[in-house]
């Protein structure tokens, strides 16, 4: 009770300070994100755009794909895009599959399902892979598509849309969580998609600062990606391929409208996984790659690309880093009172975490609400776990270039990235 009563004794200036961490590094966020959102939604008309008359291929890169190949091609003549202009051009990559995918994709080509099939004996990865296929796509808009991933039946034809001006480089697609009902590690991602991927990307293109198209589910103009050199070999190929084409002068998109499905890792083990991958990106990709971006004498300097990078700077690097700091220094000022301080902060963030989910799920295209009663594992598990994650991962980049070593990409490829 007394922690409590010293709580409500204290001014706004003291409150400030005594929660400084989310206060300065947090705060600013939200309150951002929550006046973009209801700008758009109040003032910014929702126009349904026709499609151009621009050719689509999809592009499929797999590695041991062969349990989901066959449906992944077939669900693509379900689109609305097929059924208005015909059949799409299909280009299906095998980056060394050790499974039956190379056999069904022969398959599928001799049914004339698929246009194009390329294999690739010794895996080289990602971006190897799409490069490769590139080099066969003859469409004027390319859709990388994960295997695994699956769209709604209109999908196409509304990031086709979204190219209606010369100077769109890339299209993002809404990706959402298809095994959200598995167990609570899914329902803590699907209202991370909700909040991260649903409304943060509508938030970041009203901003300009969209800076990322899923390398699960994205469309790019091909003379766009052609005229930087296509993909570079990175563990965040995907960040790394949109930075440039922002880089370029090319205009990104976001469809929230054109909505996917994936399935998420499932155990706190593969999720660990794929999060380092993820968070050594923030250092080798835009704090260490693009940090040229920041320089106003550059000739590709842009005001909104530094805002990217210091976004990413203060959010995502500096308040990993700053956790441990914040906890040192209550317990050294307050000692056991620290507990109260950061309950008070879990619940703070809990509030706005709540906030932020009802305002993804009211523009969402479907009811997720039924998630509302997960918002408190959601915020524990995203202050704590996935922070002391994302500042491991920092650490382990910065210290030991870790994602030189990561399965991701094969070791003998990112080896000669490595000397290069």
């Amino acid at each position: 009770m007394e922690a409590l009563y010293f709580l409500e004794s204290l001014d706004l200036l003291n409150l400030i300070l005594l929660f400084w961490y989310t206060t300065v590094l947090e705060l600013p966020r939200y309150v951002i994100g929550a006046v973009v959102t209801a700008f758009t939604q109040l003032f910014t008309a929702q126009v349904r755009r026709a499609a151009p008359p621009l050719r689509m291929t999809m592009l499929l890169v797999g590695h041991n794909e062969a349990a989901a190949l066959r449906a992944c091609v077939e669900g693509l003549n379900e689109q609305t895009l097929v059924q208005q202009r015909g059949p799409l051009e299909i280009v299906v990559v095998d980056d060394g599959s050790m499974d039956r995918m190379a056999e069904i994709a022969r398959e599928l080509q001799r049914e004339g399902k698929i246009d194009k099939f390329l294999q690739v004996h010794q895996r080289g990865g990602k971006s190897a892979g799409v490069n490769l296929g590139f080099s066969s796509c003859t469409g004027d808009i390319v859709v990388i598509l994960d295997i695994d991933t699956t769209m709604d039946r209109d999908a196409l034809e509304i990031m086709l849309s979204y190219f209606d001006r010369p100077d769109i480089g890339a299209v993002s697609g809404d990706i959402g969580v298809r095994n959200a009902t598995k167990n609570l590690i899914t329902r803590f991602q699907t209202i991370e998609y909700a909040i991260g991927i649903s409304l943060g990307r509508r938030i970041a293109e009203t901003l300009g600062m969209l800076s990322i198209v899923s390398g699960a589910f994205g469309a790019f103009r091909r003379e766009a990606i052609e005229s930087i050199g296509r993909q570079d070999v990175e563990v965040g190929e995907d960040a790394d391929l949109t930075l440039k084409l922002r880089r370029a002068g090319w205009k990104i998109r976001f469809a929230p409208d054109a909505r996917a499905l994936t399935d998420v890792p499932e155990s706190i083990i593969a999720l660990t996984g794929q999060r380092l991958r993820w968070d050594r990106g923030i250092i080798t990709i835009w704090l260490r790659k693009f940090r040229s971006s920041l320089d106003p004498r550059m000739a590709t300097f842009r005001l909104a690309d530094a805002a990217i990078i210091l976004d990413v700077f203060l959010f995502q690097a500096l308040l990993a880093f700053a956790l441990p700091a914040y906890l040192i220094w209550l317990a050294c000022v307050y000692g056991e009172f620290m507990w109260t301080v950061v309950a008070a902060t879990l619940i703070g963030y809990i509030v706005l975490d709540l906030l932020s989910f009802l305002t993804a799920a009211a523009v969402a295209p479907v009811s997720i609400f039924w998630l509302v009663p997960y918002l408190p594992f959601y915020t524990v598990l995203q202050v704590t776990i996935m922070r002391v994650i994302r500042l491991f991962a920092l650490v382990q980049e910065l210290f030991f270039r870790s994602s030189y070593r990561d399965p991701y990409v094969p070791a003998r490829v990112m080896l000669q990235v490595d000397r290069v």
